[in-house]
């Protein structure tokens, strides 16, 4: 039975053919399906040579299939540098001093942020973001349909929108990088895939805005609630992106969760919150940042932008 159900999730898998909650939410842990494929299948291997084999396969597709995420990239070569951070704020609860502190330590040029309530607005006001990113726009509300996006270049054409069906807020900009020109940066938020919402998941992540050919470069920064497991955020980066955890090898990286005080069960850490980049965008450095009083880590990269 085991051998036949991790057969069955690698062909899931492999053929991207997740469809309602419990496949969505199952896929999610890949890179965990193909450890406890292989461990399972050397063990088995002793006791029923079909069986271990068959979990073996298993773990093997399933590790060919994350592995090319702990692969980095050719570095990019020189172009102009923007350093940028996403930033799931869980209801505001982030905004905080040492929030903005990080902005600092990090010398972050564009800041996009999910989950943002007014209150979380005034915090990060009263903290001086307007001093480090003084250009915004930003689409406050209750609970976790809020969105913002800051900028220490001077934007244009800001945008808020609401993705369908479930209101989630997104906050979208032209950012005038000097010496790269414009940029098109979206802070990104789809509603997580719970039951009976999956369809909105995969329509929202399927709305999101893609690059333009002959257009200006295009970043979509956010807790996409999916992993590079998923389809449907597979499918988004078919359409011109690179994740930029991936680029630098650093593709399975946790961003979530790290605070378990909402979750009926605990949960195994796992990739959520993504850089995505238009592939004329260079990657030259990801990581990821202490949590602080949000239940996902900041993530922050180092993008080489097209010179003018």
């Amino acid at each position: 039975m085991l051998a036949y159900l991790a057969a069955l999730y690698t062909l899931v898998r492999a053929c991207g053919a997740e469809r309602g909650t419990p496949l969505v939410q199952l896929i999610t842990y890949t890179p965990y399906a193909a450890v406890g494929s292989l461990l399972a299948g050397g063990g088995v291997l002793f006791v029923s040579a079909p069986a271990g084999l068959v979990l073996i396969a298993s773990g093997l597709v399933l590790a060919a299939l994350v592995a090319p995420r702990l692969v980095p990239g050719r570095m990019p070569r020189e172009g102009v540098r923007l350093r940028v951070m996403c930033a799931n704020l869980l209801y505001g609860r982030n905004a905080t001093s040492g929030f903005v502190e990080q902005l600092k330590v990090d010398d972050i040029d564009v800041l996009a942020v999910q989950e943002l309530t007014a209150d979380g607005l005034a915090a990060l006001d009263e903290a001086g973001i307007d001093a480090l990113l003084p250009y915004r726009v930003v689409a406050p509300a209750p609970g976790g349909g809020g969105s913002g996006l800051f900028s220490r270049h001077p934007i244009s054409a800001p945008v808020s929108r609401t993705l369908e069906a479930i209101p989630m807020w997104q906050t979208a900009a032209t950012v005038h990088v000097p010496g790269a020109g414009p940029v098109l940066v979206e802070s990104a938020h789809p509603y997580p895939p719970r039951q009976r919402r999956v369809r909105i998941w995969r329509d929202q992540i399927a709305t999101q805005a893609v690059p333009a050919a002959g257009g200006p470069p295009r970043i979509l920064l956010g807790d996409f609630n999916a992993t590079l497991d998923h389809a449907a955020l597979r499918r988004l980066l078919r359409a011109g992106y690179r994740d930029a955890a991936a680029e630098r090898g650093r593709g399975l990286q946790p961003t979530w969760p790290c605070r378990t005080e909402t979750l009926p069960f605990w949960t195994p850490p796992i990739t959520l919150d993504h850089v995505l980049v238009d592939r004329r965008v260079g990657v030259r450095e990801f990581g990821v940042r202490a949590a602080g009083e949000s239940d996902h880590r900041p993530v922050v990269a180092e993008l080489v932008l097209p010179a003018t």
